[in-house]
Formats: structure tokens, C-alpha cells, sequence
């Protein structure tokens, strides 16, 4: 049986790692994605390599720091969120954790829901790991309270 700690701690490290996931995936990326040909209505070849550049660059330093969130996220949600849970302490790990995961992804949702066209991919997997934030934070307060 799963507990309500178990459950936070997976959800988040879901998350974290679904983060690193799409940060290493526009860490590597040669050029822009599919959906963003679609928002633009042009190809990666039809633009000036100044462009190119600038797109690459940008989509690198949003990749950077989605990796380098999921990592902070999976390592604050197996260390001192786990430890705190388990032994009933009252550390910041709890808060502090929902704070940042539930504030990026929601502020990552309507980024995307803005930026993209109506159904593309990013939009619902960031909608999906908000979800899974705010689930894993209030199984973690439950289990505080």
C-alpha cells in the first residue's frame, strides 16, 4: 500500500524528472521543434542564421534551467523532503518544494498555452506536471497536518 509520503515524494520525482527530460531535450536540440515551425509558420531552413542562432540560444538557456529545476526537484523531494515526512520534522523542504514546483509549471502552462498552438504536446504535459505538483503538495501537508 502507498502512503501519502510515498506518494509526494514519487510525484515530485516525476516531475523532476519529466523536467530534466524536456531541459535535456532543448539542451540538445539543433533546431527548433515541430510546434514551433507551426506557431511561426516557417522552417528551420527558411530562416537567416542569425535567427537560427538566436532561436537555438534561447531554447538552450530555457532548457538549462528546466534541467537544472528538475534536478533540484528530484534531490529536494528524495533527501530532505523524504527524511522530513518520515520523522515528522517541520523543515521548509515541504513548502519550499511546492512553492517552486507548483509556481514554475503553472507559470510554464500559460507560457505554453500563450506561445503554442491550441492541443500541441508541451501544453498538456505541463498542465499534467502542475496537476502532479499540487497532488504530491497536498499529500505532503496532509502527512505534516
Amino acid at each position: 500500500m502507498i502512503t501519502l509520503r510515498d506518494f509526494a515524494v514519487g510525484a515530485y520525482s516525476v516531475v523532476g524528472v519529466g523536467l530534466m527530460a524536456q531541459g535535456l531535450r532543448y539542451l540538445i536540440a539543433g533546431q527548433f521543434m515541430h510546434y514551433h515551425a507551426d506557431v511561426i509558420k516557417e522552417r528551420w531552413s527558411q530562416l537567416q542564421p542569425a535567427e537560427q542562432r538566436l532561436m537555438l540560444g534561447l531554447l538552450k538557456g530555457f532548457g538549462a534551467g528546466m534541467f537544472c529545476l528538475g534536478v533540484a526537484v528530484v534531490f529536494i523531494a528524495l533527501v530532505p523532503l523524504r527524511s522530513d515526512l518520515a520523522h515528522g520534522g517541520l523543515s521548509p523542504a515541504p513548502f519550499f518544494l511546492a512553492f517552486v514546483s507548483i509556481m514554475y509549471t503553472a507559470m510554464l502552462a500559460h507560457v505554453t498555452r500563450f506561445a503554442l498552438l491550441p492541443g500541441a504536446a508541451p501544453i498538456v504535459v505541463t498542465i499534467t506536471m502542475c496537476a502532479l505538483c499540487v497532488a504530491a503538495a497536498a499529500a505532503s501537508f496532509a502527512v505534516i497536518l
